[in-house]
Order: structure tokens, then C-alpha cells, then sequence
């Protein structure tokens, strides 16, 4: 590997990723010009970088309504590319606020049924209606009983 780093030529851009960075030897790491350390990011970095990809990604898309407040609550790291493209890609053309289910449910890896669980995340009782396709005035009186 170290004699392939060395003979290639100039004009190649080499990009390479790895979560394995700290069992590297040093010699490889000095073939490279920079190295980029994604881990310094904090979670809001991260949440910003992925409202930013979910904009890039709302407008090549119709029927599908934007709502950053909720998203921002949804949104965790991970790979953000990936679940926003997907969970677009993949929603009902017929129901605006599809994807954003399909985001929570690549978080948090739960269905979303349970109203009171919602609640306690700290969704509002309109983002609940968005999450959950279930009427604003049903929320009220289920989270009321």
C-alpha cells in the first residue's frame, strides 16, 4: 500500500475513509496531504450539515411539505445522505409529510403508535398529527385520557 501511495501520479486525487483511523501506522498517514477528523463536529454541526442535505433534496422533490422544526427534533447523527435520500426517494407521492416518518423511523427504530411516548420526546401535538396521519383533536383527547 505504501509503494502504491508513493508511485501515484500527481494529478490522481486519492480520497479514503476509515472509522479504523487511530490503528494506522504513521507512515501511511504522512503519504496523505490532509486528514480530516469528522469526529471534532458537535451534534448541532451535524444537524445543520443534514437540514442543508434535506433542503438540497425538498426541492428536486413535489408533494412533499418542508418542516425544519420537526426535522430538527427527529434528526440524530448517522448518515444523513443516505436517510434523507432514501426516506424521500421511498415516500407517498399522495402524502407530503411521508419522509419525515421514514427519518424518525431510521432513528429512533420504533414505529411510531405510542402517542404519550411522542409526547415525552418533546413533539408538539401538530407534529404528532404529522408523525402520526392521526387528527390534531384525536391526539388531544388520546393523550388526555
Amino acid at each position: 500500500v505504501l509503494k502504491g501511495l508513493d508511485n501515484l501520479n500527481d494529478e490522481v486525487l486519492l480520497i479514503a475513509t476509515t472509522n479504523l483511523f487511530n490503528h494506522f501506522d504513521k507512515a501511511l498517514v504522512r503519504r496523505f496531504d490532509s486528514v480530516i477528523d469528522f469526529n471534532r463536529y458537535s451534534h448541532e454541526d451535524l444537524v445543520d450539515i443534514s437540514e442543508i442535505i434535506l433542503k438540497h433534496y425538498l426541492s428536486k422533490f413535489k408533494n412533499v411539505g418542508s418542516n425544519m422544526r420537526l426535522f430538527r427534533k427527529i434528526i440524530s447523527p448517522g448518515d444523513l445522505k443516505n436517510i434523507i435520500r432514501t426516506s424521500l426517494a421511498f415516500s407517498n407521492p399522495n402524502d407530503e409529510f411521508d419522509y419525515l416518518r421514514r427519518v424518525y423511523r431510521s432513528f429512533y427504530k420504533e414505529d411510531i403508535k405510542d402517542l404519550k411516548h411522542l409526547q415525552s420526546q418533546g413533539f408538539t401535538v401538530r407534529e404528532i398529527e404529522i408523525l402520526t396521519g392521526i387528527s390534531k383533536s384525536q391526539v388531544q383527547r388520546e393523550l388526555k385520557e
